[in-house]
């Protein structure tokens, strides 16, 4: 596995100019969860890092790419194939930046729509996505604050954020998000 310094300056060369700086913003904020919550925080900043790799992609690209690969699509990634980056991305974590940890390539492939039973090092990575200091929309201090606190917790209104926005924009949910929703309720 590349080191962070070899990774970021291989991103930076791939991601447009603001991707890369999500990208290094998910890094540290991963990194600072991590180490709240006392999970790897080399683990936690490469997923960051990591995480949006297929990014430079469009979004027929991806689909593309998806189906080249014999990845199964949804209707709701066909309808909207950027849900298919977290996938691919964990693909090109292991086959061009040569990660094989497999605790990384599962918080990359989880950090859109989450999953049911995360890892905390999945709901971490998941979470700094959402919350990164450049995210701006309402109720994401709120989401930022439980993130410290109460990880399902987060990912509850995380997922509830999301959906609700969705809904507003009359825009498909997937239902990855919803079961990743369900599942934080009733675990509660």
């Amino acid at each position: 596995m590349l080191n962070a310094e070899s990774i970021r300056e291989k991103l930076r060369h791939l991601l447009d100019k603001d991707r890369f700086r999500h990208s290094q913003n998910v890094e540290a904020a991963a990194i600072e969860l991590a180490l709240h919550w006392g999970e790897s925080k080399e683990k936690a900043g490469i997923a960051g890092l990591l995480h949006d790799c297929s990014r430079w992609m469009s979004p027929k690209e991806m689909l593309k790419a998806a189906k080249a690969l014999k990845t199964k699509v949804d209707p709701v990634e066909e309808f909207e194939p950027k849900l298919l980056h977290a996938r691919l991305s964990a693909h090109f974590a292991r086959t061009d930046f040569d990660v094989l940890d497999r605790q990384i390539l599962s918080a990359i492939e989880k950090h859109t729509t989450g999953s049911p039973a995360m890892s905390k090092l999945e709901q971490i990575v998941y979470l700094a996505d959402h919350t990164e200091p450049e995210r701006d929309f309402t109720g994401v201090e709120h989401i930022r604050a439980l993130a410290f606190k109460d990880l399902d917790k987060a990912v509850i209104f995380s997922t509830s954020s999301m959906i609700k926005a969705l809904v507003d924009l009359e825009l498909p949910v997937f239902h990855g998000t919803s079961e990743t929703r369900n599942y934080y309720l009733m675990k509660r």
